[in-house]
């Protein structure tokens, strides 16, 4: 038999080594949720090598806009959805470098570029919409002319990418700016730009 003060003295002694075992092991659960914590910091860090206001590019070499670019992109989209257009025979079009060569970039604010890019052929210099047709867009096939720059057929090509009423055309045409950065000819170009050379703004 057990006497009650040998019975206090078990317990007693059942208590402390329960504390003595938790506390380690609380102790090891702190340092691994330490350590997962650094080493997610790291990942994050050697993951996302470069961000800017527009775009993020990891390290795997795939890139995705920002949130707050994509947010401007459906602000943009939903006011194209709501303006009324009339027109139902129009087209999105693009104009691409005809040959490699360098391509006045656009700037806000500027009648006449003060900047240019390399561009090689191929390459998107501008997306717009026409509901007249190349020609009553660009007559003559003069795409582009400040005085200091021409942009005729030597330097770019016309091409169609949708046809269709004038709002599906807006639409599709904001997509393809907004969505520039992700175009494989952008991420091989050593110089960022947030938007095709002939776009003054994101309209």
């Amino acid at each position: 038999m057990i006497d009650t003060k040998e019975k206090c003295r078990l317990k007693t002694s059942s208590k402390t080594s329960i504390e003595h075992k938790t506390i380690p092991e609380i102790k090891e659960i702190s340092k691994i949720r330490k350590t997962r914590f650094r080493n997610l910091f790291i990942f994050l860090i050697f993951a996302i090598t470069v961000i800017t206001a527009y775009l993020i590019v990891y390290e795997d070499g795939t890139h995705e806009l920002t949130k707050e670019r994509v947010k401007k992109f459906e602000r943009a989209i939903r006011r194209t959805v709501k303006r009324k257009h009339k027109k139902i025979d129009c087209e999105q079009y693009v104009l691409k470098a005809a040959k490699s060569a360098w391509y006045p970039l656009l700037q806000w604010g500027k009648a006449v570029a003060q900047d240019s890019i390399w561009l090689n052929e191929g390459e998107v210099w501008k997306y717009g919409i026409t509901c007249v047709g190349e020609m009553g867009r660009y007559p003559g096939q003069i795409y582009y002319n400040d005085g200091k720059y021409l942009l005729d057929r030597s330097r770019l090509s016309f091409f169609t990418q949708l046809r269709g009423t004038e709002k599906e055309c807006k639409i599709e045409e904001k997509r393809k700016i907004y969505n520039y950065p992700l175009l494989p000819e952008y991420i091989a170009r050593k110089r960022k730009i947030i938007r095709p050379p002939g776009h003054k703004n994101d309209n």
